[in-house]
């Protein structure tokens, strides 16, 4: 009897080694297997459908729409495009394609990379543009996003490109000609991510503080408001701000334009600012009255933030800054360090929101 269940256990061994080798031999995939798709509109199909999940989990091993893993958005982006079933892991894909120089690369292709020990543990599908679509399970975003391989960390780990899909001239001419340009040649980047590379715009507001020194009011000094532009690596970040804001204590309104270098976290910023009005505290003992209304005048500061919040394609923080913005006092008058620190130096709190811009591929 044992000797029976042995052999039994051997023969599905058997059958389904057959089976998985039979079901894969295929490499590339034939245009016989596209079922009645040409290859330009299986690789389209295959993108637009890896594109669906964007914004889909991270979930080890999942392979549905509460969350996917690597290999798992490919696996399901093949069945439900084009009805096909192919390898399950890194790995396996890896050895499956057909291998091509990165030079080579078209949309539909994979890409892949080793992340960790020595053999292939994650890869993508590429998408053209030198972006590529993948479910990532670390970093600063996890789940399926958009990547570029121009980052530092894909390049490094980056091992191979291979083509499970046809291509050949007939292939390419068909993608360019017959796909709107909206939709392939021309197709704006989607689900951007705030830590990919590139240009982006922003929106803020904040309440500036007073009442720690003399001649301010209330713990009301002001509001301001942030409009910026400007360039993100993946860490780092530099812009060029325009910070309207109304100073309460000295009743005068301000136009500072503004550079910030820094991080998401941490930002320096100065530049010149435009004084609409005279600058004056309202003291116990009269009015203190400053220079600088109706000129430019020098600030600087620095801008602390929590870790932001990942919206869409940027990042919503509340942020606190301490600025310096140079209201000297009159020569006939002596240096009183309460006004005067009120006058020139100010603390504020707000709300500010920064998106990439789309790029087109």
């Amino acid at each position: 009897m044992e000797l029976i269940k042995q052999g039994f256990f051997l023969f599905l061994f058997i059958f389904f080694t057959v089976l998985t080798q039979s079901t894969f031999a295929t490499v590339p995939i034939s245009g016989r297997s596209l079922q009645g798709a040409t290859a330009a509109e299986a690789r389209l199909n295959l993108i637009a459908t890896a594109e669906s999940f964007l914004g889909t989990p991270y979930r080890f091993a999942g392979i549905d729409r509460r969350g996917l893993d690597c290999s798992g958005l490919v696996y399901l982006s093949f069945r439900e495009s084009l009805n096909l079933t192919v390898p399950r892991t890194s790995q396996s894909l890896y050895n499956w394609v057909e291998k091509i120089e990165t030079a080579e690369l078209q949309p539909g292709d994979l890409v892949f990379f080793i992340t960790a020990g020595t053999t292939v543990s994650h890869l993508g599908i590429y998408a053209g543009g030198g972006r590529f679509i993948h479910s990532a399970s670390e970093g600063p975003q996890t789940g399926v996003m958009y990547s570029s391989l121009n980052e530092a960390y894909w390049r490094r780990t980056y091992i191979g490109a291979g083509r499970a899909l046809p291509w050949d001239a007939d292939t390419n001419q068909a993608m360019i000609i017959t796909q709107p340009a909206a939709q392939y040649t021309a197709r704006p980047k989607q689900s951007l991510s705030w830590s990919d590379p590139g240009f982006f715009v922003g929106i803020g507001a904040a309440w500036t503080w007073g009442g720690f020194f003399a001649g301010s009011p209330s713990a009301f000094r002001g509001i301001s408001s942030l409009v910026t532009a400007g360039y993100k690596w993946s860490r780092y970040r530099a812009g060029l701000e325009l910070r309207q804001e109304w100073d309460r204590a000295l009743g005068v309104f301000r136009l500072p334009l503004t550079i910030s270098l820094g991080t998401d976290t941490l930002q320096v910023f100065a530049g010149p600012a435009y004084t609409f009005g005279d600058p004056s505290l309202s003291l116990d003992d009269g009015e203190r009255y400053y220079s600088g209304g109706g000129a430019f005048n020098w600030g600087f500061g620095v801008s602390s933030s929590f870790p932001p919040i990942r919206i869409g394609s940027g990042a919503l923080s509340l942020y606190g800054e301490m600025a310096w913005q140079s209201y000297p006092w009159l020569e006939n008058d002596s240096f009183n360090y309460r006004p005067d620190l009120t006058a020139n130096f100010r603390i504020s709190t707000g709300l500010r929101y920064l998106w990439k811009l789309p790029v087109m591929q």
